[in-house]
């Protein structure tokens, strides 16, 4: 009785000293991982030599044409294995894993493929292969082929296949009186999930789903700290996992913690400074007065340099037009890009790595490069969809939407 009334007493005075002790709510893991599909990479699969190369508990039909492959596979050191996809005569591409490692194909290892809804030239799947955990046995990996694809780089006999490559975990905790669903990064290598390290999501609007991609406020990438998600009238990040019992433990943040920049079309960009490559002191403001395209990039980033022969376009085509590009770099030295600008001829302002790396990992929580942000001359914001500002259609998008001389 005497300890209960003394811990009492010290609770009494941590409230009176720091305030109310902040509130923990708790929640249970779902037992299956789910892929992540926002980070789904495309691979170039080759014809095999011959099917007697493997081994088949029960072999292909005959006359089926076979494309061998490196699937990434996050549950090996080497991060690869084989994958066959098998084309028959007759009916569905299938493909096949060695799920068990003995180095045979066996039937309970064949996975097939099933005609998309939105196209039926593209076959999909999601396979499971094992993984040793209290909660989680299986570890999913996205399929997706594109029969009949072409391409001037690709041989006649390649084949298109786009997989993902991280896998995640959800759960649902019970904050106040809603039941909310939360997402969490899964690494097949590490023994716990982290609450400090990866992408994680919340249903912020309560519409029974995360919606993951750029600049979203349910999901953010955290680099060792606790992403706070505004939940309502509180803000929340996960502060505990046991992975044994599935428990997930959530506790209550002050808004004060709560320092994302949120975009949204039709409203401004706040404003931030930066030093550009070659020292000079500058802010985004100072673009104001033009439509400009904020690119976070980086020359590591393969997606983002196949962006710049479009960039190069848009720039030179739009520029009377009242167009300009922001480049924020992600490169950790200045002469790997200096070099990349150099090389291609890139006209347009870069914003070092250093000068907004807290911008990019703490102010927006970037979960992907490159990331773009079309901006009006009034510095509000005119698009953030992505598929409206890459590739081609950010022609057609600029085009659109910039004034007519």
């Amino acid at each position: 009785m005497r300890l209960t009334f003394m811990i009492a007493i010290v609770l009494s005075a941590i409230v009176s000293v720091f305030g109310q002790v902040p509130q923990r709510f708790s929640g249970k893991l779902m037992p299956r991982l789910s892929p992540d599909m926002v980070h789904v990479y495309q691979r170039v699969y080759s014809a095999a030599k011959t099917a007697d190369t493997y081994r088949f508990e029960t072999p292909p039909e005959k006359g089926s044409v076979i494309s061998v492959g490196d699937l990434i596979d996050q549950r090996n050191s080497g991060s690869k294995t084989i994958m066959l996809l098998i084309e028959p005569p007759a009916g569905a591409p299938y493909v096949w894993v060695d799920r068990n490692g003995n180095g045979i194909y066996e039937t309970a290892e064949r996975h097939e493929l099933s005609a998309s809804s939105e196209d039926l030239n593209v076959y999909i799947a999601t396979i499971r292969l094992p993984i040793k955990y209290d909660l989680f046995h299986d570890y999913p990996i996205f399929i997706a082929y594109f029969r009949g694809f072409r391409h001037p780089k690709l041989a006649a006999t390649d084949r298109l296949i786009e997989q993902s490559v991280y896998a995640l975990a959800y759960g649902r905790v019970q904050v106040g009186p809603r039941q909310v669903l939360f997402q969490y990064p899964f690494a097949p290598h590490l023994p716990a999930l982290s609450t400090t390290e990866g992408l994680f999501g919340v249903d912020v609007d309560g519409d029974g789903r995360i919606l993951d991609q750029q600049f979203s406020v349910e999901t953010a990438s955290a680099m060792n700290d606790e992403p706070v998600f505004p939940l309502g009238d509180k803000y929340v990040s996960t502060t505990a996992i046991d992975m044994t019992t599935g428990t997930i433990t959530v506790r209550q943040r002050e808004k004060s913690e709560y320092t994302r920049i949120d975009l949204a079309v039709g409203r401004e960009m706040p404003d931030f400074e930066f030093t550009d490559l070659y020292g000079k002191q500058r802010k985004l403001s100072d673009f104001r007065g033009k439509y400009l395209l904020v690119d976070f990039w980086g020359v590591w980033c393969g997606d983002c340099t196949r962006e710049t022969p479009f960039h190069l376009a848009a720039y030179e085509r739009f520029k009377k037009r009242g167009f300009d590009i922001l480049g924020v770099d992600a490169d950790d030295t200045i002469e790997t890009v200096k070099g990349y600008i150099t090389k291609n001829k890139i006209a347009w302002t870069q914003a070092t790595h250093a000068s907004t790396k807290q911008l990019r990992e703490k102010r927006y929580r970037l979960q992907e490069y490159p990331s773009t942000v079309l901006l009006g001359p009034d510095g509000k914001v005119l698009v953030l969809d992505q598929h409206q500002l890459q590739g081609e259609a950010l022609l057609k998008t600029l085009d659109s939407l910039l004034p007519k001389h």
